[in-house]
C-alpha cells in the first residue's frame, strides 16, 4: 500500500478549490473540500492500521489515533457547515453560540405548515427544517453516534432463558420427588420464566442466563449509543426476546402516509437542469409506509422508559439503555467514559426534549393518552438548553481524565466548530503560536487549522484574515520551504493580496538552486496568479540588501583581482540576485540599473573577476 503524502495531497485540494467551487455552483452538488480532506485523513489512518498487521514495529498507536481524530473532525466540520451554508443562503444568521436564542427558548423560528392533521413525524421534520439550532444539535448527535469506536457485540443465542427454564424443571422434578431435593442455587432462581419474573419475585436468573442478559443489554446500549437502534431490535428478535424488541420500538415517531404530502422528487438532466419525475416513478421511490406506523403514545412510552431507568434493581446498562431512549441524563452518565460519550448523553437529551416539546405544543388532531401516574419521576440532571454550558462543564469536570480529554487539541477545535466560534479560536491559536505558548500537540494540528480556515472562508464565512495569514506564513516556513518548495505558491495565493509579493519574495530569497529550478518557482507562482514581476524585483532587493558588505574604504590597500580568479559566496549570491530580474524582459530597464550599480561596486573593490562574471551571466538579448 503506497504511503499517502498528506502535504502534497492537501495542497492539491487547495489548488483545486476554485474548480470544486465552480462545479458545485453549476451543478448544485460537488464534493466539498472538507469531505476530500476527511477521505485523505481516513486513508492515512487505514494505512497505519494496515501496517500494524504487516510490520508491527512501524505501527504507532498514537499516530493512528491522531489521524482518526483528524478524519472525525473533518467529518464534523463538513456536516455542521453544510447546515450553516443552507442557513446562510436562506439569510438566517442564527448560530449555536447565540446567547439570545438558546435551544428550546421562545425565540425559536415560528412553525411552518402547521396543521391539525400533521403527524408526529411531519412535525419533527418541520422542527428540524425551521430551527437551525435543533438541526445542528441533531447532526452533532448523529456525528457522535457514527464516529463512536467499534465494539464487540454479544453473540446471538437462541432459546429464551434456556438454563433458567431447565432450573425450573429441575425444581419441579425435585418437588415431585423424582430426583431428590433441589439445591440452594436452584432455590435462588426464579420459578417463572417471563421477563418480569426477576423484579416480581426478587430472584435471579440462572447464572448462564444472567451473564448473557448482562452482555445483551450492554450490547443494546452500545447499539443505541451508535444510533443503531435497528440493530438492537434485530438482536432482540434473533435472541428470542421479541418483547424487548417491542419495548425498544416505542420511540418511533407516529406517521400516516395518508396525512403526509406526496414527495416532489426532481432529477438532473444531461444539460444540468432539473426535471420533475413523473408520478409513476415517484411512487416507486416513495419510502413512506403503506400503513400508519410509529407510536402515537410516544410520550407515555418515554415515561415508562424513565421509570425503568430509575429502578436501581435493574442492570446498570439496562437503566442506561432506557434512559437514553427516554431522553434522561442521570443513568446514561453513569456508564459514560469518554468525552464523546458525555457529550452524546447531553446532546441526545437536548434533541429528544426539544422534539417532545415541539410535538406537545403543536395541538394535533390525534392526541396521545395522558398519564399522571409517572409524574413523580425526577432527574438530578435536568436537560441543558445551551450546548456551550455543556462543553464548558466538560472542560472543567471534576474527573481529571475527562477534564484532560476535553482539553485535547482536537476536542477544543471540535468545540469551536460546534459553538460557531472558529474566528475566536483562530485568533487565539495564532496569538499563542506567535508567543510560543503552543505545546507540541497543538502545534501538530497547524495544517488542519489552516486548511479548515481556508475551507470555511471559501464557503462565505468571515474569518480573521491576519490570523490566517500568520498561520500560513508559519506553515510555509516550517513545513514547505525546504521539502515542498513547489507547493509554497499555492498557500501564498491564499494570503491577503498586499502580503503575497513580500512573502513569496522572502521565500525565493533563500533559494540557491540552479537557474532553471529558480525560474520554475517563478513559473509556479505565475500559475497561481502571483505578480511575478513584482516578486522578482523584491527578491533581488532582499538578496542585495542582505549581501551589500563591500566598501572601498575598508582597506587602504587596493588591488585588482585577476578576471579569471574565483569569486566568493557573497559575490556569487549577488550575481544570482540579478538573475531574478533578468529573467523577465519587462524588467530589463530595472535590471540594467541594478546591474550597473553592482558592477560599479565590484570595480570599486577591485573585484574585476566578479564584475566580469556578472556581465557574462546576462541574457543574450539584454
Amino acid at each position: 500500500m503506497a504511503v499517502v503524502d498528506i502535504t502534497k495531497e492537501f495542497a492539491g485540494v487547495v489548488d483545486s478549490h476554485d474548480a470544486h467551487r465552480q462545479n458545485a455552483a453549476e451543478s448544485g452538488k460537488g464534493v466539498s473540500q472538507a469531505k476530500l480532506y476527511c477521505q485523505l485523513a481516513k486513508k492515512r489512518y487505514d494505512q497505519l492500521v494496515h501496517e500494524k498487521f504487516i510490520v508491527s514495529d512501524l505501527y504507532s498507536a498514537e499516530e493512528a489515533d491522531y489521524w482518526k481524530a483528524e478524519s472525525s473532525t473533518w467529518d464534523l466540520l463538513e456536516r455542521i457547515y453544510a447546515l450553516r451554508v443552507q442557513s446562510l443562503a436562506a439569510g438566517d444568521d442564527s448560530c449555536m453560540n447565540d446567547d439570545s436564542c438558546d435551544l428550546g427558548s421562545d425565540c425559536r423560528v415560528p412553525e411552518r405548515n402547521a396543521s391539525l392533521t400533521t403527524t408526529d413525524f411531519m412535525r419533527a421534520q418541520e422542527l428540524m427544517a425551521s430551527d437551525n439550532l435543533l438541526a445542528e444539535c441533531a447532526e452533532l448527535r448523529r456525528w457522535l453516534e457514527e464516529s463512536a469506536p467499534e465494539f464487540q457485540p454479544v453473540e446471538t443465542r437462541k432459546g429464551y432463558m434456556f438454563y433458567t427454564r431447565k432450573s425450573i424443571k429441575d425444581r419441579e422434578r425435585a418437588a415431585a420427588g423424582k430426583t431428590g431435593s433441589a439445591s440452594n442455587a436452584v432455590d435462588r432462581v426464579v420459578t417463572e420464566a417471563d421477563p418480569d419474573s426477576t423484579s416480581r419475585q426478587r430472584k435471579a436468573l440462572a447464572h448462564e442466563d444472567a451473564e448473557y442478559e448482562t452482555s445483551l443489554v450492554r450490547t443494546l446500549f452500545e447499539y443505541v449509543r451508535r444510533g443503531r437502534a435497528g440493530n438492537a431490535i434485530d438482536l432482540c428478535i434473533e435472541s428470542d426476546e421479541p418483547w424487548r424488541a417491542a419495548s425498544l420500538k416505542g420511540g418511533l415517531l407516529w406517521r400516516d402516509s395518508r396525512l403526509e404530502p406526496e414527495p416532489e422528487i426532481e432529477t438532473e438532466t444531461e444539460d444540468g437542469s432539473s426535471m420533475r419525475i413523473d408520478d409513476a416513478e415517484v411512487k416507486d421511490m416513495d419510502i413512506r409506509p403503506d400503513f400508519p406506523a410509529g407510536n402515537i403514545n410516544r410520550s407515555l412510552w418515554k415515561q415508562a422508559c424513565a421509570a425503568l431507568a430509575q429502578d436501581e434493581n435493574n442492570d446498570l446498562y439496562e437503566r442506561a439503555l432506557y434512559a437514553a431512549l427516554s431522553g434522561r441524563l442521570d443513568e446514561v452518565l453513569l456508564v459514560c467514559e469518554s468525552w464523546e460519550d458525555h457529550l452524546w448523553a447531553y446532546v441526545n437529551t437536548m434533541v429528544e426534549t426539544q422534539i417532545d416539546l415541539g410535538i406537545k405544543d403543536s395541538g394535533l388532531l390525534y392526541t396521545p393518552a395522558q398519564s399522571t401516574t409517572l409524574s413523580h419521576i425526577q432527574s438530578k440532571h435536568p436537560p441543558v438548553r445551551d450546548i456551550k454550558l455543556v462543553l464548558e462543564a466538560l472542560s472543567s469536570h471534576d474527573t481529571p481524565a475527562l477534564r484532560q480529554e476535553a482539553n485535547e487539541p482536537f476536542h477544543r477545535l471540535q468545540s469551536a466548530i460546534v459553538l460557531n466560534e472558529l474566528p475566536e479560536y483562530l485568533s487565539d491559536y495564532a496569538r499563542r503560536m506567535q508567543t510560543g505558548d503552543l505545546d507540541e500537540s497543538e502545534t501538530r494540528i497547524l495544517r488542519f487549522v489552516i486548511h479548515s480556515a481556508l475551507h470555511v472562508r471559501g464557503l462565505g464565512f468571515e474569518l480573521p484574515a491576519d490570523a490566517i495569514d500568520s498561520l500560513i506564513e508559519r506553515y510555509i516556513d516550517t513545513e514547505l520551504a525546504t521539502q515542498y518548495r513547489e507547493l509554497v505558491a499555492s498557500y501564498v495565493a491564499q494570503l491577503q493580496p498586499g502580503k503575497r509579493t513580500e512573502i513569496y519574495a522572502r521565500f525565493l530569497q533563500g533559494i540557491n538552486d540552479s537557474l532553471p529550478a529558480r525560474m520554475n518557482l517563478l513559473k509556479v507562482g505565475a500559475n497561481h496568479g502571483l505578480d511575478t514581476a513584482a516578486i522578482s524585483r523584491r527578491a533581488t532587493e532582499l538578496v542585495l540588501s542582505s549581501l551589500e558588505t563591500y566598501s572601498p574604504l575598508q582597506d587602504a590597500t587596493f588591488a585588482l583581482a585577476e578576471p579569471a580568479a574565483p569569486i566568493n559566496d557573497k559575490e556569487h549570491g549577488q550575481i544570482r540576485a540579478i538573475e531574478w530580474i533578468t529573467s523577465n524582459s519587462q524588467l530589463y530597464e530595472h535590471a540594467l540599473v541594478e546591474t550597473c550599480r553592482l558592477v560599479r561596486r565590484f570595480l570599486l573593490c577591485g573585484r574585476t573577476n566578479a564584475a566580469t562574471q556578472l556581465l557574462n551571466s546576462l541574457p543574450e538579448d539584454f
